[in-house]
Protein backbone atom coordinates (compact mmCIF):
# COMPACT_ATOMS: atom_id res chain seq x y z
CA UNK A 1 0.00 0.00 0.00
CA UNK A 2 1.20 3.40 -0.88
CA UNK A 3 1.29 6.35 1.76
CA UNK A 4 2.14 9.61 1.61
CA UNK A 5 5.52 10.96 0.94
CA UNK A 6 6.69 13.57 2.87
CA UNK A 7 9.21 15.09 0.76
CA UNK A 8 7.23 14.75 -2.47
CA UNK A 9 4.18 16.34 -1.22
CA UNK A 10 5.41 19.32 1.37
CA UNK A 11 8.14 21.23 0.47
CA UNK A 12 10.92 21.85 3.44
CA UNK A 13 12.86 24.98 3.65
CA UNK A 14 15.66 25.79 6.25
CA UNK A 15 14.99 29.36 7.02
CA UNK A 16 17.16 30.02 9.27
CA UNK A 17 20.59 28.82 11.16
CA UNK A 18 21.05 27.47 13.82
CA UNK A 19 22.36 31.24 14.08
CA UNK A 20 23.16 33.43 16.94
CA UNK A 21 21.99 37.20 17.05
CA UNK A 22 24.62 38.68 19.72
CA UNK A 23 22.02 40.44 21.23
CA UNK A 24 20.42 41.38 18.15
CA UNK A 25 17.41 40.41 16.01
CA UNK A 26 17.56 37.78 13.90
CA UNK A 27 15.23 37.12 10.96
CA UNK A 28 14.24 33.68 9.01
CA UNK A 29 14.33 33.48 5.25
CA UNK A 30 11.05 35.45 4.20
CA UNK A 31 8.84 33.27 1.61
CA UNK A 32 5.83 33.70 -0.88
CA UNK A 33 2.30 32.27 0.71
CA UNK A 34 0.53 32.58 -2.28
CA UNK A 35 0.51 28.53 -3.85
CA UNK A 36 0.28 27.78 -0.05
CA UNK A 37 -2.08 26.03 1.62
CA UNK A 38 -0.64 25.98 5.01
CA UNK A 39 2.83 26.34 6.70
CA UNK A 40 4.16 25.03 9.60
CA UNK A 41 7.28 26.40 10.99
CA UNK A 42 9.57 24.71 13.49
CA UNK A 43 11.58 26.75 15.42
CA UNK A 44 14.11 25.43 17.83
CA UNK A 45 15.56 27.63 20.40
CA UNK A 46 18.39 26.62 22.58
CA UNK A 47 18.93 28.94 25.21
CA UNK A 48 21.92 26.98 27.60
CA UNK A 49 23.64 29.73 27.39
CA UNK A 50 22.16 32.31 29.01
CA UNK A 51 18.57 30.91 30.37
CA UNK A 52 17.12 34.25 28.59
CA UNK A 53 13.46 33.98 27.34
CA UNK A 54 13.40 34.30 23.44
CA UNK A 55 10.14 35.96 21.72
CA UNK A 56 9.31 34.46 18.77
CA UNK A 57 7.42 36.55 16.41
CA UNK A 58 6.03 35.63 12.72
CA UNK A 59 5.79 38.54 10.36
CA UNK A 60 4.06 38.96 7.10
CA UNK A 61 4.28 41.55 4.50
CA UNK A 62 3.01 42.01 0.73
CA UNK A 63 6.57 41.20 -0.51
CA UNK A 64 9.10 38.84 -0.04
CA UNK A 65 11.75 41.88 0.72
CA UNK A 66 9.70 42.89 3.57
CA UNK A 67 10.39 46.56 3.17
CA UNK A 68 7.17 46.87 5.32
CA UNK A 69 6.91 43.71 7.53
CA UNK A 70 3.90 43.71 10.41
CA UNK A 71 3.43 41.19 13.11
CA UNK A 72 0.58 38.84 12.36
CA UNK A 73 -2.79 40.09 12.57
CA UNK A 74 -4.94 36.81 14.08
CA UNK A 75 -4.11 34.24 16.00
CA UNK A 76 -2.33 31.06 14.99
CA UNK A 77 -2.20 27.43 16.26
CA UNK A 78 1.15 26.55 18.34
CA UNK A 79 2.68 23.54 19.48
CA UNK A 80 5.04 23.94 22.36
CA UNK A 81 7.94 20.97 23.40
CA UNK A 82 9.75 23.11 26.34
CA UNK A 83 11.98 20.57 27.11
CA UNK A 84 13.38 18.62 23.70
CA UNK A 85 16.39 16.95 25.57
CA UNK A 86 13.62 15.09 28.03
CA UNK A 87 10.44 14.53 25.89
CA UNK A 88 11.85 14.67 22.51
CA UNK A 89 8.81 14.16 20.89
CA UNK A 90 6.24 15.33 23.21
CA UNK A 91 3.92 18.81 22.08
CA UNK A 92 1.30 20.91 24.35
CA UNK A 93 -0.71 22.74 21.77
CA UNK A 94 -0.64 26.21 23.53
CA UNK A 95 -3.26 28.96 23.75
CA UNK A 96 -3.70 30.46 19.97
CA UNK A 97 -1.86 33.91 20.06
CA UNK A 98 -0.14 36.06 17.53
CA UNK A 99 3.91 35.41 18.90
CA UNK A 100 5.30 33.40 21.49
CA UNK A 101 7.77 33.99 24.37
CA UNK A 102 10.02 30.99 25.50
CA UNK A 103 10.15 30.90 29.26
CA UNK A 104 13.45 31.84 30.41
CA UNK A 105 15.71 28.66 31.64
CA UNK A 106 18.20 26.80 30.32
CA UNK A 107 16.66 24.12 28.33
CA UNK A 108 16.40 23.63 24.40
CA UNK A 109 12.66 23.97 23.56
CA UNK A 110 11.06 23.29 20.26
CA UNK A 111 7.65 25.70 18.91
CA UNK A 112 6.26 24.97 16.35
CA UNK A 113 3.34 27.81 14.58
CA UNK A 114 0.59 26.76 11.86
CA UNK A 115 0.13 29.74 8.86
CA UNK A 116 -3.25 29.52 7.49
CA UNK A 117 -2.65 32.43 4.75
CA UNK A 118 -6.10 32.53 4.55
CA UNK A 119 -5.69 33.74 7.87
CA UNK A 120 -3.61 36.98 7.21
CA UNK A 121 -5.92 39.49 6.31
CA UNK A 122 -5.28 42.99 7.53
CA UNK A 123 -6.27 46.13 6.94
CA UNK A 124 -2.31 47.13 5.99
CA UNK A 125 -2.14 44.04 3.66
CA UNK A 126 -4.45 43.55 1.21
CA UNK A 127 -2.20 41.70 -1.57
CA UNK A 128 0.16 38.40 -1.51
CA UNK A 129 1.08 37.24 1.35
CA UNK A 130 4.58 36.73 2.66
CA UNK A 131 6.15 35.13 5.85
CA UNK A 132 9.12 34.80 7.81
CA UNK A 133 9.63 34.43 11.51
CA UNK A 134 11.49 37.17 13.60
CA UNK A 135 13.40 36.57 16.92
CA UNK A 136 13.54 40.17 18.78
CA UNK A 137 16.65 39.41 20.79
CA UNK A 138 19.19 36.33 20.60
CA UNK A 139 22.38 36.26 22.98
CA UNK A 140 25.64 35.08 21.21
CA UNK A 141 25.74 32.43 23.05
CA UNK A 142 22.49 31.04 22.64
CA UNK A 143 21.27 29.23 19.05
CA UNK A 144 17.84 29.71 17.21
CA UNK A 145 16.47 27.84 14.12
CA UNK A 146 13.33 27.61 11.77
CA UNK A 147 12.32 24.96 9.03
CA UNK A 148 9.48 25.73 7.07
CA UNK A 149 7.23 23.12 5.94
CA UNK A 150 5.01 23.82 3.32
CA UNK A 151 1.81 21.72 2.14
CA UNK A 152 1.32 23.06 -1.42
CA UNK A 153 -2.24 24.85 -2.25
CA UNK A 154 -2.37 22.37 -5.64
CA UNK A 155 -1.71 19.04 -6.05
CA UNK A 156 1.69 17.94 -7.58
CA UNK A 157 4.92 16.84 -7.10
CA UNK A 158 6.74 19.57 -4.91
CA UNK A 159 9.15 19.27 -7.32
CA UNK A 160 7.44 20.99 -9.76
CA UNK A 161 6.02 23.65 -7.81
CA UNK A 162 7.41 27.11 -8.06
CA UNK A 163 9.56 28.40 -5.94
CA UNK A 164 8.47 30.29 -2.50
CA UNK A 165 11.68 32.12 -2.38
CA UNK A 166 10.21 34.77 -4.61
CA UNK A 167 6.81 37.10 -5.37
Amino acid sequence: MQGLCFPENFKVINACGPLTGAGAAVNATPVSLKNVLRLWAVVDVNTVGTSAAVAIVPQCDELVAFGSAISIPNVMNIWVNADVATAPSTFTKATAAVNYTTVGDALRKCVIFEIDPANLGSATITAEYCFRIRFTAVAATDFVSVLYVVEPRYQGRVLTQPTLLTD
